[in-house]
């Protein structure tokens, strides 16, 4: 990821594409990078959800006597923030996000997978 986030502006052109049920829909582009957009009901959040997520489950965590440190915390959203594209949503899939997240998360508490999801 560079140092400044890209702004995506979409064209008043769209390029025709499939979508996930396989007939094509016209899709808006950016008109700087050229990136498509996601137009499917996949959408993606922004980082912040995320790292609400984090704090719920903290939260749930430290009431069941648990734990889940801030360093924990600040390593899951230091590798979130340096994946390309993770808080792009323009461009990236809801499924693909939380797959990362939970992935993420996973590396670096050992939590279930199971339960990891049960808070998205």
């Amino acid at each position: 990821m560079g140092d400044k986030i890209h702004i995506h502006r979409s064209s008043h052109d769209r390029v025709w594409l499939p979508t996930l049920n396989g007939l094509l829909e016209p899709h808006p582009f950016c008109r700087s990078c050229g990136a498509v957009k996601n137009i499917s009901s996949d959408k993606a959040h922004g980082l912040g959800y995320f790292i609400n997520v984090l704090a719920e489950i903290k939260r749930h965590l430290d009431y069941k006597g648990g734990k889940l440190s801030q360093a924990q915390i600040r390593l899951i959203i230091k590798e979130l923030e340096s994946r390309e594209d993770f808080a792009d949503t323009y461009v990236m899939l809801g499924s693909v996000q939380r797959n990362i997240f939970i992935n993420v998360v996973q590396k670096y508490t050992g939590l279930s997978r199971s339960f990891v999801e049960s808070f998205l």
